[in-house]
């Protein structure tokens, strides 16, 4: 408790200082894309200012990345994908109050080897603890790691380095693939790369990352921590207006208690939960109550919650065979998605998603070299997004989008299925691994995404006199005017307003 007082007076001590630098901030977004101009989900972005504190970003599925808000002043971008060479962008400028866009395309990144050949004789180790490109992580070693789960699996891809055939490396839970990873106060081992050319695994080569979860123990024990920062410090958002400020704060909670179950049996329990609340800044040029162009300013509370329950029972059955059943439950809620920027509150969705997965081993020890290990899992995934509002989309260039969102009601469940049976065999010098994995998915999606409809407004060049398109590129008509999609869309409404057929809106904004 002294640890997390001390570190909540020097963490207000920052945010006091840093108050005045906050009053004047901007939005960055961009778009990040490999050398082929293909979209690079999940790369993170570090926004580094000449002084304080670098912010952090990561790309969505289309490739896209926003700083909701940035302190004036000069940044230098630095872009991290795995499987890309970093990227740097100096000298990035940040004013108050004007929005800007960077895109930056990343290369692929090369692993250099180099090969020594000497005179001298050599002996042959291919074991997998020869390997001299492997980690093994425990014990206080799993203390300089971060505590939280995305955080720290960005870390151990950053160990793993760059991985073998496009689909990147894998994260193996308990000798399951496609798990989510667990907090790190239940992780009992770490291996990175230990046996890259393995047949046991998926991929072959380097960039596979193995995590053990602990079972219980032989006596009590248990440990709670608590992290975060409060809202009643923050400085006041310069797009906020007058109404009463939205959270922007963040708790991470994290609890384990472990012991034994008689004299056959332990438990591992295992809790954390994380709520982030953060604003959506809108800053993007609009129109008012009585059509007028304004510059639309306003923040919305954007909070997000994931919350994690693992118990694991460990039983002898006998003296030689062992039973592990681990249960893991996760549950992520984020609400108002989509807002900011240019987009308006009722472009906002709710994101909510639950997994339940079920992880059961059995070894036995058939003889003093024999071992034979049998897995099961079973996963349900259920993501279910769900937009605030079901009007259609209005989408004026260079201005604002409004309307619901086109992405629409989307609800998908998922069940995996995964079998496996390994005998590992000690001959002599030899040691020999045998088996097979079976699995199964059941995927059951359904989504209506554009069935709101869409209106797109964009900039139109109309004659004066005639009221139809023209050019103007030179030589130009001199009663060609350039109008702009946030003219075009003030034209629209102000003769819908007037009570104008649909032709007459037609023919009076070109």
């Amino acid at each position: 408790m002294t640890r997390y007082i001390c570190s909540l007076i020097l963490l207000c001590s920052v945010i006091i200082a840093g108050a005045k630098a906050q009053d004047a901030s901007s939005a960055l977004t961009g778009l990040v894309t490999d050398p082929s101009g293909a979209a690079v989900p999940g790369a993170r972005i570090v926004a580094a200012p000449a002084t304080g504190q670098p912010v952090n970003a990561r790309t969505n599925q289309s490739g896209m990345y926003e700083f909701k808000t940035l302190p004036t002043g000069t940044y230098a971008l630095r872009v991290f994908a795995k499987g890309f060479q970093p990227y740097v962008k100096e000298s990035v400028t940040i004013e108050a109050g004007k929005p800007i866009s960077i895109n930056m395309q990343l290369e692929i990144a090369t692993q250099n080897e180099k090969v020594e050949v000497q005179d001298e004789s050599t002996q042959l180790d291919v074991t997998s603890s020869s390997n001299a490109s492997s980690v093994v992580l425990k014990g206080k070693d799993l203390d300089a790691l971060s505590d939280d789960p995305d955080e720290l699996q960005d870390e151990l891809q950053a160990l793993a380095g760059p991985s073998a055939g496009p689909n990147g490396g894998q994260i193996y839970i308990d000798g399951f693939t496609g798990g989510t990873l667990p907090p790190k106060s239940s992780i009992r081992e770490i291996r990175i790369n230990q046996n890259p050319f393995s047949a046991e695994y998926d991929h072959l080569g380097f960039g596979r990352i193995e995590v053990f979860t602990k079972p219980g123990t032989d006596k009590y024990h248990g440990q709670f921590m608590v992290n975060g920062n409060t809202a009643g410090l923050n400085a006041r958002n310069p797009f906020q207006g007058t109404g009463p400020l939205p959270g922007y704060d963040s708790q991470f909670y994290s609890a384990n208690f472990g012991g034994p179950l008689g004299k056959k049996a332990s438990l591992f329990l295992d809790f954390s939960r994380r709520n982030i609340d953060e604003l959506s800044v809108i800053n993007t040029p609009s129109l008012d109550a009585n059509l007028n162009p304004i510059q639309f300013t306003d923040s919305v509370a954007n909070p997000r919650t994931r919350t994690e329950f693992s118990p694991r029972l460990d039983y002898q059955l006998t003296p030689n065979n062992t039973l592990t059943v681990r249960y893991q439950y996760e549950r992520n809620n984020e609400q108002n998605n989509g807002i900011g920027t240019f987009s308006l509150p009722t472009q906002g969705t709710n994101n909510f998603e639950t997994e339940h997965q079920i992880q059961v081993t059995d070894t036995q020890i058939i003889n003093a070299k024999t071992i034979n290990e049998t897995r099961f899992r079973f996963v349900r995934d259920e993501n279910r997004g769900t937009p605030l509002d079901l009007t259609p989309t209005t989408s004026v260039n260079g201005a604002f989008t409004g309307g619901g969102n086109y992405s629409g009601n989307n609800d998908d469940i998922q069940d995996q299925y995964e079998l496996q049976n390994y005998t590992s065999i000690i001959a002599g010098k030899h040691f020999l691994k045998l088996g097979g994995r079976l699995r199964a998915t059941k995927d059951v999606s359904v989504e209506n995404g554009g069935f709101n409809g869409s209106f797109t407004f964009g900039a139109l060049a109309v004659n004066s006199l005639t009221l139809q398109p023209c050019d103007p590129t030179p030589p130009a008509d001199p009663n060609c005017i350039q109008h702009t999609g946030l003219q075009i869309y003030q034209t629209v409404q102000q003769g819908i307003a007037n009570g104008m057929t649909a032709a007459q809106v037609r023919a009076t904004s070109g």
